[in-house]
């Protein structure tokens, strides 16, 4: 009977030890899973600085190619995207540059099928619609956000036509755009989140 009773208690107290173990265990897990979410936090942090810093030295780039460029006035504004007049810049395809001076913004565009991961670039939109990407380090200095109803950013393609349009709409979305405006600006979001301005074309 005393060894049944002293193998009952040693059972009893291997099984009390085991928890603490598993606690630690556990504790020691989490460590890991949180030193590993914060290294690649700061891998990503990292790679959006290096990316925003070449894309910033690349930008001003391009923009200053389009001053040297770009004539004071041109043809008739081309509707079609597809067709749009084309200058490599940089080795980057560019068909403008969009302004707006109520907003200070001032953004070069990239031809159609060009990586929107240094500049803004054009995307397919409905029929002749202008749809511009904005990279997402380029967000905050773009100033989206400072366009407002009633502004008027202009599209001056590279061989000197401009188009004029009036801000009519802005937002945020996470759905695909389906949409009627003549020109969409939008930036995406880590989360996948869309931050855009809707224009129509006013002249």
């Amino acid at each position: 009977m005393s060894d049944a009773r002293l193998t009952s208690r040693e059972k009893r107290g291997g099984a009390a030890g085991a928890a603490p173990r598993r606690w630690r265990l556990a504790l020691v897990a989490g460590a890991v899973l949180v030193t590993c979410g914060l290294f690649v936090w700061w891998m990503g942090t990292q790679r959006a600085t290096a990316q925003a810093s070449e894309g910033s030295a690349f930008y001003q780039a391009v923009l200053a190619d389009l001053d040297d460029t770009v004539p004071a006035s041109g043809p008739a504004a081309e509707e079609d995207p597809a067709a749009l007049p084309v200058a490599q810049l940089e080795g980057v395809d560019v068909v403008g540059r969009l302004v707006c001076k109520d907003a200070s913004l001032d953004l070069p565009v990239a031809a159609l099928g060009e990586d929107a991961s240094l500049i803004p670039a054009l995307e397919e939109g409905n029929g002749d619609e202008l749809v511009v990407r904005v990279p997402a380090w380029l967000a905050r200095e773009a100033r989206l956000d400072a366009l407002a109803s009633g502004d008027r950013p202009l599209f001056v393609q590279v061989n000197g036509a401009r188009k004029t349009f009036c801000v009519e709409d802005a937002g945020t979305t996470s759905a695909d755009f389906n949409d009627n405006f003549d020109l969409l600006v939008y930036t995406e979001g880590s989360f996948g989140e869309k931050t855009w301005v809707g224009c129509s074309q006013s002249s």
